[in-house]
């Protein structure tokens, strides 16, 4: 009987939706042979020769695994379907081996590519007289190119192919190769047909995309009729090699998929019945497999989610007939009666054991602890409370299980030795991660010391000390389950054990810790994550954690090394979540408008799934030691990067982007969730407070002094939580002596009789920009950076070059002046390009005349010069020759990306913020020209910005400086985390550390390069901070990477810290002379022991 068998009442309206490709050549077993397991009936199918005669179920084969492309495999023969031939990739001029794969029916298959053509090279072990019976993708016919010699085809679905000399070899053009071929094998004397142990053969070539999988998977899960949780764990065996292959996306969908059937929001029972070894097979089989992706996944997150996949599963196996037969015979040995058999009349056992015959599940473990608990206390109302507790089981949901449980059990306290024999037969199928199940099964692959150890840690499993233990144990375990071959019940141990560190954890007295009791739960939970994770960014907080440990604790260097590090392992921990959530959240809402789920169940899926994570107790770790660690630094709650008296309506905002380019009618207090950096302050916003912390020489900081607006960062929710609930009433906020921030709640009209406090409260005053000289010049060298002819950034390095301080380098640099982009845009080549600019630009003033918004205005605007203008060719000979003069190139330049980087820079006229910002300056855009900085990238160790007058306070000659590691994107970009942060006091040469660096990522340059910035006439206009609106494009992308702070010298090592900071602060002093005491806002590297200043311009006070 074929797999479609259990699914043969769909409409054949339902099947022609349902992309007739996604069909599986999977069996069931003959309803006939009620006596054979599924194993022994799938091994034979019929003798029309093919198993997807009408199939619904798709089929999708083996994946293009991590260790797959290393010509390994590490599913073993012993446990899974097919295994790899331990057999490295050869490689030739004329192919590349990707993979060889040997299945346990005899053959081998070797997956070779060159250019033109795929060859899949077949060898049969037997010497039997065999036929290949072959297809591509689900069972559709090959085409004739593809035919070896002996083939013939046998219907509208398949051919077979004569093995001769125990070979075949298949050849797909590239252009027509398949998804993967297909595959069972036919023996003819005397006939006999051999499948991959229930599933078809199957050879993955190109593999399919995610959205390909989820379609097929949802169209099951909403179209069919006869459908449950066994053909569900049929479906994801056949699918897990694709989605593997898709990565992180696809092993993300089979998780929100698996456990959604978990939580039952998926049926179990529409239609189908299976015999209790069948269940245990596939289960087995899926747990498994899944097992193994856990170990040689695609990627790390695909291995991450695959063990999320396996910890929401029955194990499976164990003696699968035992569970019927075992119900059986305790009914029969104890005289209930059962079916005609005369004995005590109990509806309950009747009932169950009809479920257990049919379509026993991991519910029945549960109603097993329920029934025991019955037998002990004899109150049915207790059976019914731990079957909710234990299982979320009703009372209703038993009478509507595919065979109903509608009666009540009768007290047959006799029966509770052999019910607890029997509780354990089901936990060996049904339990996935249970810690004593788990052990018992996996003893037998484990060191004598290791096992003893295990099972005293759970002879214990309720003392002081098991947390330390645990995580001992599963670092000595981890080499098990990550071997080759490695039995699924040794990892459903590791993950129980994980699960188990997690109760351990939360079940600590909080009032009870102190900072070093935090401080080392901290590092285990680290620890205990990072075994099973690969996750590089949690286990470089594991490291900084470590080495706080092993110094001297609690004083003020200490505390803020601490303070960084908590603030570190916080932003890991987010992006860890917000990864999880990223990924799963839609596949959560796709399934819910699919499948008709319940909205308020799937509304928080994502969340749910974080908060699931054992390593989530490391946030209130972190919480509590916060102040701790505040105190014993000598910082306060608060980080004011921009002073102001505020009062105005207090309103709450998930992020400050959210609200960019509105315009309030009264003066408003922003609290938002998330600051970026980058905006804008809206117009008649008076302060903005946040929880994200934000650097003082952030652009949003500067605007948000330029503004006289107050910017702050607050680090105590409790404090945030108490002004949140002021939303909507109007609050004074004034800074007290400790620099924290203050709230009031005032009168109304109090609180807008300031307009002299906040963003534009006032009339705005029009800001004007100088008009630019003309000049036939297409490039400026810098003997020609002129006023009128280039910005202030690329007059001021010229500047530079004459005065720099000495041991000062200044990059190489060449300006594309003023005009040059309107030359461009006038070149006839240009013509249309122009034409259709200025159509959109027309539309600016308000909606455009098809009824588009300004912002999809100016996006379409920034495209159009990003990707459409051509370049002269005066223009490029022009660059390239400057270039070699200038010391930018020593050869010819890369023009296609010297080009693209100088169109992004001229469309970043038209961002949405410089927009917005030059509306509300009432800087008109005809007077807003743009010259193209091209400058030599230094590839840096590290980055600061310094002011050489304090910007909080305005105090001249106090310099205030911020240092990162990388590249000064990330600094003035401000990404998410402190910078090293100091002052040096005026006269004085001894740099103060205020802060030290917490950033999760950096930006660095690989290998020298050009970097392409934006030089407008509109960057340093009085009352107006045009600074960071415009673009500066690299050459060469930067590459982010998470930083690593155990063993940075910016943190540890004090000399170096003190002298880098004396030198910047020393270079900045003698800038500042150059441009004749005037304050510098300036932007500098450090690299191989040498500093450069890349830019220097005047402050705004």
């Amino acid at each position: 009987m074929l797999l479609s068998a259990a699914y043969e009442m769909n409409t054949l309206s339902c099947q022609q939706r349902s992309l007739a490709h996604l069909r599986c050549p999977v069996q069931l077993p003959n309803r006939r042979s009620r006596n054979r397991s599924a194993a022994e009936s799938l091994t034979e199918p019929s003798r029309e020769g093919h198993s997807h005669a009408k199939a619904n179920l798709p089929l999708i084969s083996r994946s293009f695994g991590r260790r797959q492309a290393q010509g390994q495999l590490d599913l073993p023969r012993s446990l899974c379907s097919s295994a790899a031939v331990a057999e490295a990739p050869t490689e030739s001029a004329a192919s590349e081996v990707l993979h060889t794969l040997r299945f346990d029916g005899g053959v081998t298959v070797k997956v070779s590519k060159n250019e033109t053509t795929w060859t899949l090279d077949l060898h049969l072990e037997s010497d039997a007289a065999t036929l290949l019976h072959w297809a591509i993708n689900d069972w559709k016919l090959p085409g004739q190119s593809s035919w070896p010699a002996n083939t013939n085809q046998v219907d509208d679905k398949a051919v077979q192919t004569q093995f001769e000399n125990h070979q075949i070899q298949v050849q797909f053009p590239d252009a027509e190769c398949p998804s993967r071929m297909v595959f069972v094998l036919k023996q003819t004397e005397p006939e006999k047909w051999l499948n991959n142990g229930g599933c078809d053969f199957a050879v993955m070539l190109r593999p399919p995309g995610v959205e390909d999988i989820m379609t097929k998977i949802l169209t099951a899960e909403s179209e069919y009729s006869h459908w449950g949780l066994v053909p569900r764990f049929m479906l994801a065996n056949e699918t897990l090699d694709a989605a593997d292959a898709a990565g992180a996306a696809g092993m993300a969908f089979m998780l929100v998929w698996m456990r959604l059937s978990t939580q039952k929001q998926l049926p179990w029972y529409k239609g189908s019945n299976f015999q209790s070894k069948d269940v245990a097979h596939i289960q087995k089989t899926l747990a498994q497999r899944m097992g193994d992706k856990v170990r040689a996944g695609s990627g790390p997150w695909a291995r991450f989610f695959a063990r999320l996949c396996l910890a929401g599963l029955p194990r499976g196996g164990g003696d699968g007939d035992a569970i019927r037969m075992g119900i059986l015979h305790i009914m029969r040995e104890n005289g209930i009666r059962e079916g005609h058999r005369p004995g005590i009349e109990d509806g309950f056992l009747e009932q169950w054991h009809q479920k257990l015959h049919t379509n026993t599940t991991p519910e029945d473990i549960t109603i097993c602890e329920a029934y025991l608990h019955f037998l002990h206390c004899g109150d049915v109302g207790e059976m019914y409370r731990v079957l909710w507790e234990n299982g979320r089981i009703t009372r209703d949901m038993m009478a509507s299980m595919d065979k109903p449980i509608t009666h009540d059990p009768l007290h047959l306290p006799h029966l509770i030795g052999p019910f607890k024999h029997f509780l354990w037969i089901l936990k060996t199928c049904h339990s996935g991660a249970d810690m004593d199940v788990a052990l018992e099964m996996a003893k037998g692959s484990l060191d004598g010391d290791l096992t003893w150890n295990l099972y005293d840690l759970l002879s214990h499993r309720n003392d002081w000390w098991v947390p330390g233990k645990l995580v001992e144990l599963r670092g000595r375990l981890e080499h098990y389950w990550r071997s080759e071959g490695a039995q699924r019940d040794i990892l459903l141990l590791d993950i129980a054990l994980d699960s188990y560190f997690r109760t351990c954890i939360e079940r600590t007295d909080r009032s009870s810790l102190q900072g070093d009791d935090i401080i080392e739960l901290v590092t285990l939970v680290l620890k205990n994550a990072i075994i099973a994770s690969e996750n590089e960014d949690l286990a470089q907080c594991w490291r900084l954690w470590e080495r706080l440990r092993s110094t001297d604790r609690w004083t003020p260097e200490w505390g803020l090394k601490a303070l960084a590090a908590a603030q570190r392992t916080e932003l890991a921990l987010a992006g860890f979540a917000d990864h999880i959530h990223h990924l799963v959240q839609p596949v959560a809402e796709r399934f819910q408008k699919v499948c008709g789920l319940n909205p308020a169940f799937t509304a928080n899926f994502g969340e749910e799934v974080v908060r699931g994570q054992p390593i989530f107790v490391l946030s209130w770790l972190l919480q509590s030691l916060g102040p701790m660690l505040r105190k014993t630094a000598g910082v306060g709650n608060w980080l004011v990067t921009s002073q102001a008296d505020a009062s105005g309506t207090l309103m709450l905002q998930p992020s400050l982007a959210d609200i960019q380019g509105q315009k309030f009618d009264k003066p408003t207090i922003i609290l938002a969730s998330q600051v970026g950096g980058m905006e804008d302050i809206p117009q008649n916003v008076c302060a903005v407070l946040t929880s994200s912390p934000t650097d003082v020489l952030s652009h949003v900081a500067i605007r948000a002094r330029a503004q006289n607006v107050l910017l702050a960062s607050c680090f105590a929710p409790e404090e945030l939580q108490q002004m949140e609930s002021l939303e909507g009433r109007h609050v004074s906020l004034s800074i007290d002596p400790l620099g924290s921030v203050t709230a009031a709640e005032a009168e109304a009209a109090a609180a807008s009789s300031s307009p002299e406090s906040g963003s534009s409260t006032g009339k705005q005053k029009k800001v004007e920009a100088t008009r630019p000289k003309k000049t036939e010049e297409w490039v400026l060298t810098e003997d020609s950076f002129q006023e009128g002819l280039c910005g202030g950034k690329s007059r001021n390095l010229a500047i530079l070059r004459s005065k720099a301080p000495a041991g000062v380098s200044i990059p190489a640099s060449l300006v594309l002046p003023f005009g040059t982009f309107e030359r461009v845009l006038a070149d006839p080549a240009n013509k249309q390009a122009a034409s259709d600019l200025q159509s959109l630009l027309s539309g600016l003033g308000g909606k455009g005349s098809n009824g588009s918004s300004p912002m999809s205005l100016l996006s379409k605007a920034r495209q159009l010069v990003a990707t459409r203008l051509k370049a002269p060719a005066e223009l490029q000979s022009a660059l390239t020759a400057a270039a070699k003069t200038s010391g930018l190139s020593s050869g010819s330049l890369d023009w296609p990306s010297t080009w693209s980087a100088i169109c992004q820079v001229w469309a970043s006229k038209w961002n949405d913020r410089a927009w917005l910002g030059r509306q509300t300056a009432g800087l008109a855009e005809d007077d807003l020209f743009m010259a193209c900085l091209l400058q030599q990238v230094v590839p840096a160790e590290y980055a600061f910005v310094v002011h050489t007058a304090n910007p909080l306070t305005g105090k001249r000659g106090e310099i205030f400086g911020e240092v990162v590691a990388g590249m000064g994107e990330a600094l003035v970009g401000n990404f998410s985390g402190r910078a090293l942060s100091f002052t040096v006091a005026e006269g004085g040469n001894q740099p103060k550390v205020l802060s030290l660096p917490a950033k999760r990522d950096g930006l660095f340059a690989i290998a020298p390069s050009l970097i392409a910035r934006s030089d407008s006439n509109g960057e340093d206009l009085e009352g107006f901070a045009g600074a960071g609106l415009y673009d500066s494009i690299p050459l060469q992308p930067l590459e982010a990477q998470t930083l690593d702070y155990a063993d940075e010298r910016l943190i540890w090592d004090s000399s170096f810290q003190q002298q880098l900071l004396t030198s910047i602060a020393k270079a900045a002093q003698e800038v500042e002379a150059a441009f004749e005491g005037s304050p510098q806002d300036i932007e500098g590297v450090w690299s191989d022991g040498k500093l450069t200043i890349v830019q220097s311009r005047p402050q705004v006070l």
